[in-house]
Formats: structure tokens, sequence, C-alpha cells
């Protein structure tokens, strides 16, 4: 069960399609025991490459959709509140973190 757990799968996505045949001089590490042999232990080439299918619904880029509730209260309707659900699409989950921070511009601590 450790082995098998230790074995998950880190195999990227091809940059070609199904269609074309993947370049098998290329030594491809597609799991983590792969590694721990190839890279940490030394030994190089120990499990063979060969041509897999990528057909695996991990591997597929996905958009990201959030469901928001929002909670809306109506002065007519107090004692019941109605719960709207809202879909948004977000595409870029970095684009915020490239824009950097602004430094706070503090005194020094008094001893």
């Amino acid at each position: 069960m450790g082995l098998y757990l230790l074995n998950i799968s880190v195999d990227t996505v091809d940059p070609n399609p199904n269609y074309i045949p993947e370049d098998l001089s290329f030594n491809d590490q597609e799991s983590i025991i792969e590694i721990v042999v190839e890279q940490i232990l030394g030994y190089e080439n120990a499990f063979e490459e060969y041509d897999d299918h990528d057909t695996e619904e991990h591997n597929k880029k996905k958009n990201v959709k959030i469901d928001f509730l929002v909670n809306q209260a109506f002065p007519s309707e107090s004692p019941r509140q109605l719960f709207i659900k809202k879909k948004r699409l977000f595409l870029d989950h970095e684009a915020r973190l490239t824009n950097g921070f602004n430094e706070i511009d503090s005194p020094p601590p008094k001893a």
C-alpha cells in the first residue's frame, strides 16, 4: 500500500497531440518511484520509456468556476432571507500575484 501511495502520477501533459508519437530518447519521468530511483539513487534509465496515452482527465486544462451564495434580506420579507447563487469565471488565477506588493514605511521600534 505504501509503494502504491508513493507511485502517485507526476506525468506532465504532452505538448503534442496523441497522433504524434513521443520522443522516446528523452527520459520523461512519469512517477515518484521513477524520480527516486533515477534521480536520487542515480540509476540512469532504470525504467524503459514507452509511448503512453495521455487521455487521463486530470491532465486536461479546465476553467475554474466558483459558486457564490449571496445573502440578500429584503425589508418586506424580514423573516425570510433569499439565497441567490451566482457563477463567475476566473480565467487568470495569478493576475494579482504579479502586481507585487507595497512596502510599509514604518519607523524603527523604540528600545
